[in-house]
């Protein structure tokens, strides 16, 4: 059995179930976490592993740790979980260097799964992924070796996931041989793959020219079009306003990789976005089908922006006023676009086998060739091209670029020899305290930054220890009200949260990796915050509109103290990330009287809404399941107005639908033209319900629901385009009368 097989086995399903279940992810969370996150930690330990100090210090680690027979081993081991993260967060310092945040950060954004149990899951996993590499007779002679064979041949390790997240072939490696060189087995590469040896099939040339016109390819046409309405533009200026956009970010591309520290910071950045590209290289444009995972990209590009460009307020100005419309389209259309474009850049720097001075180079062979990518009448853009242009695009060393630096580690003393395998398994936790030697003799980064007074500047956060708001999300629509900012950032650091330059907030970053923190009512009118943390920042805009509460002294009129009625749009409940209890919520907000709204929950719609006269709107979301969900409100023209984030909670444990009493309600009214999928219900007694659906006279189906514990009951359809009939009937009673009758119009 050769590693990446050893390594499919030993985090196969039961043993990604236990760290899961550990981490407080289901099974196949965890499993695709761990299919993006090892080989992720794999890629970094080959990074070490080709430092001077590097083989001595991985040798050491797995020298030093038990020989694990399986993750329920380890796990079942008095406080096995608490002692496998502990000993990550001590090894993950050392050896995965500036790279051990942005692995966590990185599983959470591609896998879905939360900051912080990302941070644990894979704190777990990388003593054990040691552990099996020590099973193979990995050690300080062969290490090297056997990790350069690994490096960039590890997307198939554990599945699709992992192709999401490093897109290469795998290569694996037999066990070494007596003599202590590994021998390598034939190359087993995914369909599409890469390999290792050169450049991606069908690839062209990494030429400046060749480059450039793949990526007017990549970001032309229909995907263009895609990327330009995602943020806000509609029909032909869609795909205008991307391609005009496109040579400023390269622009800005460009300038950040002037330098060969540059080009290496641009190649780390592009590292967490790798799942929006193929493996071979080409833009993945099904994120785009998927508004919560667009809204994820925008959020995790606006933290890019200001690392990159110098001015960004003025630059998306300027942007916006020559595509004729707002700068807070075009500051989305950036924040969209940056990270797709780095993506593409890195995966197809790494698929061609450039290192940070070829990709410099290529970028180089750039800049003189922006201004022709430039749309047709939008050359009064070309002022923005260049170190020195108008909107002040940022050089790789200006203001507020990110930089990436790995903490200084000290020479390592040799390693010593390989001792025959000793008992391991009394007294569990005793091989943590070799661990914490290693972790001084690997330069006691956690004291360095403890001492940074006496021992020079402290190490630059990195751009992959980014700083994410989730909510509210970017260009959301608040009411002036008070609410609750949160996200994710690097575990310990204190945040500081500003509104248009001033202070507002500040939070501190949990141990598993999240914040949060209650900020002032803002004022009616277009906010900008950022959240600063050091040289890292996240800036993201928000929309406050609606009637202020009547303690803010904002409402009412002078003459009569009447409220005023409310002009724009908001959600008034629930609130961001508030956690509601099982069952059927009540949402509401404000909008423009008689205007048709439509209520989406994760993409699913819940129906339409009509604002009444006063300017309010109110709407019964039924029975939703147990868990995180979105909902977001969308106008008449389909743009988007609004979301909001909530969490429902399961429902009690023994808790039964036997006592339900509650009148019947149906969520859904008669006539409306709804999205598909989409989904109703309501509240009501007995046993459930019986949904009866019918195209014309014709009955396509029946279905039975019964009622939960909290006596609701939901029903979901996708019956596809045209009119479509329900009938709802009291749970086995087929020849009852309909309790409702509803016809609907179905669009794509």
């Amino acid at each position: 059995m050769n590693i990446t097989d050893l390594i499919q086995s030993f985090f196969g399903s039961e043993g990604a179930a236990r760290l899961g279940q550990a981490a407080g992810l289901d099974p196949s969370s965890a499993q695709r976490a761990l299919g993006i996150g090892l080989p992720l930690q794999l890629d970094a330990l080959a990074d070490h592993a080709a430092t001077p100090e590097g083989p001595a210090q991985i040798a050491e680690a797995i020298e030093n740790l038990p020989r694990f027979d399986s993750v329920q081993d380890a796990l079942n081991a008095p406080d096995g979980a608490q002692n496998l993260q502990q000993a990550g967060e001590l090894l993950g310092s050392v050896l995965l260097g500036s790279r051990s945040g942005g692995v966590a950060q990185a599983v959470a954004g591609q896998a879905g799964v939360p900051a912080g149990q990302a941070q644990q899951l894979m704190g777990m996993a990388l003593p054990l992924l040691l552990s099996v590499l020590g099973q193979r007779g990995v050690n300080a002679g062969n290490l090297s070796s056997v990790l350069g064979g690994l490096k960039g041949g590890l997307g198939g390790l554990l599945g699709a996931g992992a192709g999401a997240a490093l897109g290469g072939a795998v290569h694996a490696v037999t066990p070494p041989t007596p003599g202590g060189n590994p021998v390598p087995a034939p190359t087993v590469s995914p369909v599409g793959a890469p390999s290792m040896d050169g450049p991606a099939l069908g690839a062209p040339a990494l030429s400046p020219e060749g480059t450039l016109d793949f990526l007017k390819e990549q970001f032309g046409g229909e995907t263009a079009e895609r990327i330009g309405g995602a943020a806000g533009f509609t029909g032909s200026a869609a795909r205008r306003a991307t391609q005009a956009a496109l040579p400023l970010v390269l622009n800005a591309l460009v300038q950040k990789g002037r330098t060969e520290a540059g080009a290496t910071d641009l190649l780390n950045l592009s590292r967490p976005f790798e799942t929006l590209t193929t493996g071979d290289g080409h833009l993945n444009t099904g994120v785009l089908n998927d508004a919560a995972e667009t809204a994820r990209v925008e959020g995790q590009g606006r933290g890019l922006l200001g690392g990159l460009f110098g001015n960004v307020e003025q630059l998306s100005g300027r942007l916006g006023t020559a595509l004729g419309g707002s700068g807070a389209s075009a500051g989305r259309l950036l924040a969209l676009l940056t990270p797709m474009v780095l993506a593409v850049l890195g995966r197809r720097a790494r698929n061609g086998n450039l290192g940070a001075a070829g990709l410099s180079g290529l970028l180089g062979g750039m800049g003189g060739s922006l201004a022709g990518l430039l749309p047709a009448g939008l050359s009064s853009l070309g002022a923005l091209l260049g170190a020195g242009g108008a909107a002040g695009v940022a050089a790789a060393t200006g203001p507020g670029a990110v930089r990436a630096s790995v903490p200084p580690v000290a020479p390592a003393a040799p390693a010593p020899p390989v001792t025959p395998e000793r008992e391991r398994r009394g007294g569990f936790p005793w091989w943590i305290i070799p661990l914490l030697l290693l972790l001084l003799l690997g330069g006691c980064w956690l004291v360095n930054r403890q001492s940074a007074d006496t021992a020079g500047p402290a190490p630059v956060t990195d751009g992959t220890a980014s700083i994410l708001v989730t909510n509210p999300s970017s260009d959301a629509n608040l009411p002036p009200q008070p609410f609750t900012m949160s996200g994710t950032g690097p575990a310990g650091e204190t945040l500081t949260i500003q509104d248009e330059g001033q202070e507002v907030g500040t939070a501190t970053v949990d141990g598993n990796g999240k914040w949060s923190a209650e900020l002032p009512a803002p004022t009616v009118g277009e906010h900008t915050y950022t959240v600063n943390s050091g040289p890292v920042r996240s800036e993201f805009k928000v929309n406050v509109a609606g009637e202020a509460p009547a303690d803010a002294g904002t409402t009412g009129t002078a003459s009569t103290g009447t409220a005023a009625t409310p002009a724009a749009f908001g959600i008034s409940a629930p609130t961001a990330d508030q956690k509601l209890p099982a069952g059927g919520f009540t949402m509401n907000g404000t909008g423009k009287p008689g205007e048709e709204l439509e209520l989406f929950e994760d993409g699913t719609s819940l129906g339409k809404i009509t604002v009444g006269e006063d300017g309010t709107w109110t709407f019964d979301v039924p029975s939703p399941t147990a868990g995180a969900h979105t909902y977001s409100v969308k106008g008449p023209d389909g743009a988007e107005l609004g979301q909001v984030s909530a969490s429902i909670a399961a429902a009690a444990a023994g808790a039964s639908a036997a006592n339900c009493t509650k009148n019947y309600t149906l969520s859904i009214t008669d006539g409306q033209t709804v999205s598909e999928p989409f989904r109703f219900g309501g509240v009501g007694k007995g046993t459930g319900y019986s949904v009866t659906v019918k195209r014309g006279a014709r009955t396509i189906g029946t279905k039975d629901i019964p009622l939960d514990a909290t006596c609701g009951w939901s029903y979901q359809s996708k019956p596809g385009a045209g009119t479509i009939s329900y009938e709802v009937r009291p749970l086995g009673d087929a020849a009852a009368a309909p309790l409702s009758k509803v016809t609907l119009t179905v669009k794509k």
